[in-house]
């Protein structure tokens, strides 16, 4: 078990997943400059890591196309994060977790990216709602 970087953010009930198995996973927004050293030193933790939740990187197992993690400066200040990754239904409440300490420093507040059941051909919307992560059904199941 990893220790906690972040002591005091609360873990919330889990609101997003709901099937088992893989996910394709799809995060896609900036930073703000202000965003805390330790929140950035976090996101890097994440991809660098051979623990890391973001970290790995090839060819994916189930949910077809490459994995791949990149955090730099963003052209408008702050910080760009660009993630595609494989994750398991047991990952989905670290991911959460994750995006619930990124979410007070995304710009702007809103979508963070997809989330798709390997099953499925269309995935749902990672947004920001009131600091909670949200996930927004794209079709009908």
């Amino acid at each position: 078990m990893r220790c906690d970087p972040f002591v005091g953010v609360p873990r919330r009930t889990r609101s997003i997943g709901g099937m088992a198995d893989l996910y394709a996973l799809d995060l896609a927004f900036d930073l703000l400059d202000s965003t805390p050293d330790a929140v950035l030193a976090e996101v890097r933790r994440q991809l660098t890591s051979p623990d890391g939740l973001l970290a790995p990187r090839g060819p994916a197992w189930r949910v077809g196309g490459m994995l791949v993690g990149e955090f730099g400066p963003a052209e408008r200040g702050g910080w760009a994060l660009t993630v595609r990754q494989e994750v398991h239904e047991e990952q989905l409440p670290e991911v959460e977790d994750l995006l619930l300490v990124l979410a007070p420093h995304v710009r702007p507040p809103g979508p963070l990216g997809r989330l798709r059941h390997y099953e499925n051909e269309a995935p749902d919307l990672l947004v920001l709602r009131e600091g909670r992560v949200v996930q927004l059904a794209l079709d009908r199941r």
